[in-house]
């Protein structure tokens, strides 16, 4: 991986996020699907021959969100909805949050992330 590539799939996140976001609602498997190949860039960036800095930088990147609440999704929601109906919604409204702020994070750490390495490499 070179430079430019790294700031192609930075630009690549951020424009994810922002998608995401602006839909106004963000899904598991959306969510599943940037966890994954986020993961995939973090783990060739390791691997590669980048300067130092750039590494340090993007190894500081992180995503909060645990894959145990993705896989749970539809079936705790379901579950909570049959036997508890207010306290589903309040659930999926919770969780809607969470997911949007996840990615409010990371859009801001990468477009951090991103001005960093366009202005020192």
């Amino acid at each position: 991986m070179n430079i430019e590539t790294c700031i192609k799939y930075l630009d690549f996140v951020n424009i994810e996020c922002e998608r995401f976001l602006e839909d106004g609602k963000v899904t598991d498997e959306e969510l599943n699907q940037l966890i994954i190949e986020f993961h995939r860039f973090l783990d060739q960036v390791a691997g590669s021959t980048l300067p130092v800095g750039i590494k340090d930088r993007i190894a500081e990147l992180h995503i909060d969100y645990p894959r145990v609440q993705i896989k749970r999704g539809f079936w705790y929601l379901f579950s909570v909805v049959f036997t508890l109906g207010l306290a589903a919604l309040i659930s999926a409204n919770w969780q809607q949050r969470k997911r949007k702020r996840v990615l409010r994070n990371l859009k801001s750490d990468t477009a951090n992330t991103l001005i960093f390495i366009k202005m020192n490499f």
